[in-house]
Protein backbone atom coordinates (compact mmCIF):
# COMPACT_ATOMS: atom_id res chain seq x y z
CA UNK A 1 0.00 0.00 0.00
CA UNK A 2 1.35 3.19 -1.13
CA UNK A 3 1.37 6.01 1.61
CA UNK A 4 0.51 9.83 0.33
CA UNK A 5 3.15 12.06 -0.20
CA UNK A 6 4.10 14.45 2.96
CA UNK A 7 2.22 18.14 2.63
CA UNK A 8 4.63 21.13 2.29
CA UNK A 9 3.53 22.13 5.54
CA UNK A 10 4.70 18.69 6.76
CA UNK A 11 8.38 19.06 4.95
CA UNK A 12 8.75 22.55 6.04
CA UNK A 13 7.76 21.28 9.61
CA UNK A 14 11.02 18.89 9.70
CA UNK A 15 13.20 20.87 7.64
CA UNK A 16 13.03 23.33 10.74
CA UNK A 17 13.30 20.38 13.21
CA UNK A 18 16.42 18.62 11.57
CA UNK A 19 18.15 21.88 11.19
CA UNK A 20 17.42 22.15 15.02
CA UNK A 21 18.75 19.11 15.83
CA UNK A 22 21.70 19.93 13.68
CA UNK A 23 21.61 17.61 11.11
CA UNK A 24 20.54 19.64 8.26
CA UNK A 25 22.65 22.77 7.63
CA UNK A 26 20.65 26.02 5.81
CA UNK A 27 23.23 28.18 4.30
CA UNK A 28 22.10 31.69 3.11
CA UNK A 29 23.61 33.81 0.86
CA UNK A 30 22.10 37.07 1.38
CA UNK A 31 23.45 38.86 -1.61
CA UNK A 32 20.89 37.18 -4.15
CA UNK A 33 18.18 37.14 -2.16
CA UNK A 34 18.29 41.14 -1.28
CA UNK A 35 17.07 41.33 -4.78
CA UNK A 36 14.06 43.72 -4.67
CA UNK A 37 11.50 40.97 -5.73
CA UNK A 38 12.82 38.72 -3.00
CA UNK A 39 10.26 38.22 0.03
CA UNK A 40 13.11 38.90 2.88
CA UNK A 41 14.95 42.02 0.92
CA UNK A 42 13.47 45.35 2.32
CA UNK A 43 15.07 48.65 0.88
CA UNK A 44 14.47 50.03 4.28
CA UNK A 45 17.34 48.26 5.32
CA UNK A 46 19.62 50.23 3.42
CA UNK A 47 17.85 53.41 2.92
CA UNK A 48 18.38 53.74 6.67
CA UNK A 49 22.08 53.99 5.92
CA UNK A 50 21.78 56.50 3.24
CA UNK A 51 18.88 59.06 5.02
CA UNK A 52 21.74 59.31 8.26
CA UNK A 53 24.07 59.85 5.91
CA UNK A 54 22.49 62.42 3.56
CA UNK A 55 20.94 64.48 6.72
CA UNK A 56 24.32 64.93 9.03
CA UNK A 57 25.71 65.55 5.43
CA UNK A 58 23.18 68.19 5.11
CA UNK A 59 23.73 70.14 8.78
CA UNK A 60 27.40 69.89 8.20
CA UNK A 61 26.96 71.76 4.97
CA UNK A 62 24.92 74.60 6.51
CA UNK A 63 27.59 74.55 9.69
CA UNK A 64 30.30 73.76 8.37
CA UNK A 65 30.56 73.82 4.89
CA UNK A 66 31.03 71.65 1.92
CA UNK A 67 34.49 69.96 2.59
CA UNK A 68 32.98 68.86 5.87
CA UNK A 69 29.62 67.51 4.11
CA UNK A 70 32.04 65.44 1.16
CA UNK A 71 33.97 64.30 4.19
CA UNK A 72 30.79 62.67 5.62
CA UNK A 73 29.61 61.40 2.57
CA UNK A 74 32.96 59.55 2.10
CA UNK A 75 32.69 58.27 5.59
CA UNK A 76 29.36 56.93 5.26
CA UNK A 77 30.22 55.93 2.00
CA UNK A 78 33.07 53.50 3.60
CA UNK A 79 30.96 52.66 6.45
CA UNK A 80 28.04 51.65 4.39
CA UNK A 81 30.55 48.91 2.37
CA UNK A 82 31.81 47.59 5.65
CA UNK A 83 29.15 48.04 8.20
CA UNK A 84 26.34 48.89 6.17
CA UNK A 85 26.06 45.65 4.22
CA UNK A 86 26.98 43.55 7.05
CA UNK A 87 23.78 44.94 9.05
CA UNK A 88 21.73 44.48 5.72
CA UNK A 89 22.80 40.71 5.10
CA UNK A 90 22.34 39.87 8.88
CA UNK A 91 18.18 41.13 8.88
CA UNK A 92 18.44 38.87 5.47
CA UNK A 93 19.48 35.79 7.05
CA UNK A 94 17.04 36.71 10.24
CA UNK A 95 13.97 37.02 7.97
CA UNK A 96 14.99 33.69 6.10
CA UNK A 97 14.91 31.57 9.38
CA UNK A 98 11.84 34.06 11.25
CA UNK A 99 9.66 34.38 8.20
CA UNK A 100 9.92 32.64 5.25
CA UNK A 101 11.25 28.86 7.73
CA UNK A 102 7.48 30.15 9.13
CA UNK A 103 5.57 29.44 6.49
CA UNK A 104 5.04 27.37 3.35
CA UNK A 105 3.85 29.79 0.87
CA UNK A 106 6.87 32.13 2.28
CA UNK A 107 9.55 29.70 1.81
CA UNK A 108 8.01 28.70 -1.62
CA UNK A 109 8.59 31.97 -3.23
CA UNK A 110 12.21 32.20 -1.43
CA UNK A 111 12.99 29.08 -3.23
CA UNK A 112 12.90 30.59 -6.45
CA UNK A 113 15.35 33.14 -5.67
CA UNK A 114 18.91 31.79 -6.06
CA UNK A 115 20.90 31.93 -2.24
CA UNK A 116 19.60 29.16 -0.71
CA UNK A 117 21.63 25.94 -0.31
CA UNK A 118 20.47 22.82 2.18
CA UNK A 119 23.21 20.84 3.13
CA UNK A 120 22.95 17.25 5.40
CA UNK A 121 25.69 17.40 7.95
CA UNK A 122 25.02 13.66 8.79
CA UNK A 123 25.06 12.12 5.51
CA UNK A 124 28.34 13.27 3.29
CA UNK A 125 26.85 11.33 0.72
CA UNK A 126 23.82 12.87 0.41
CA UNK A 127 24.64 16.30 -2.29
CA UNK A 128 23.47 19.50 -1.31
CA UNK A 129 20.28 21.16 -2.36
CA UNK A 130 20.47 24.47 -3.63
CA UNK A 131 17.60 26.99 -4.97
CA UNK A 132 15.88 27.62 -6.86
CA UNK A 133 16.82 24.25 -9.24
CA UNK A 134 16.81 21.85 -6.13
CA UNK A 135 14.13 19.79 -4.77
CA UNK A 136 13.97 20.98 -1.22
CA UNK A 137 11.07 18.73 -0.88
CA UNK A 138 12.81 15.72 -2.21
CA UNK A 139 15.99 16.62 -0.18
CA UNK A 140 13.93 16.94 2.90
CA UNK A 141 12.78 13.14 2.00
CA UNK A 142 15.72 12.12 1.46
CA UNK A 143 17.41 13.18 5.27
CA UNK A 144 14.27 12.44 7.05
Amino acid sequence: MQTAPESAEALLASLRRLEREGRLELRIDPRPLGHIDSPVASEADGNIWVYGVVGLAGALLLWRGVVAALAVVAVGAVLYVTLGRAYVHRRIERRVREQALASPEAWRKLWRFPGLTLAARDRPGLADCASPDGNWMEFVRALS
